[in-house]
């Protein structure tokens, strides 16, 4: 999440986890599509045929406080929106499709209850709070309970999926060597910057 702030997440933070959450998904229809070969639509000149207006709204405002414009490209800027609906669309099931809208328009109503304005219209600092609260919650409750994960955790799992799948996430903001060199499978993450894309 957006940086600058001792109380969220930073975009390298957000890296140096993503190895972390591929390793251990918490929902298998993201990495199954992936696993498959899916490769959903990703256009930033999106028309969702899934999402209504304003899921698709919510959708994109939502990614983008969860991977926000900093030095690179904010997830919206780089597709993740329509990589999202694809997947909802085209990997999971119609039960795991109905479960998710349902996650989402009940998070659309809870956002617009707390900040009494839709969430995609909200201010931006007030957008951050609620996520980072929702995901505070979430692990907390998935740590304790192991249960089946929340709808905000399988979007934030989509949403990190779909950036770093990105051209931009796996050239730019993950490290990227076509051809890797000598491997050291024990040096300091602060010697390499970046987490390796391949």
């Amino acid at each position: 999440m957006k940086s600058g702030k001792t109380d969220q997440i930073t975009r390298k933070e957000a890296i140096k986890r993503t190895s972390y959450l591929l390793g251990g998904v918490i929902f298998a229809p993201n990495i199954i599509g992936l696993l498959n070969g899916c490769t959903p639509n990703r256009t930033t000149d999106w028309k969702p045929e899934l999402f209504n207006d304003y899921e698709a709204k919510l959708v994109t405002s939502l990614a983008d406080v969860i991977m926000p414009k900093d030095d690179y490209p904010s997830a919206s800027e780089v597709g993740v929106p329509s990589f999202i609906e694809s997947m909802v669309s085209t990997v999971y099931s119609e039960e795991q499709r109905e479960m998710f809208l349902k996650g989402l328009n009940d998070f659309g109503s809870i956002a617009k209850e707390t900040l009494q304005i839709d969430f995609s219209e909200s201010l931006e600092e007030d957008r951050y709070r609620l996520t980072y609260a929702q995901n505070k919650t979430d692990l907390e409750v998935r740590n304790e309970s192991g249960d089946e994960p929340s709808f905000f955790l399988m979007f934030k799992e989509l949403t990190i999926l779909g950036y770093f799948t990105s051209e931009i996430g796996a050239t730019q903001v993950l490290r990227y060597e076509p051809v890797p060199g000598y491997y050291s499978g024990c040096m300091p993450f602060d010697e390499i910057g970046k987490t390796w894309a391949t």
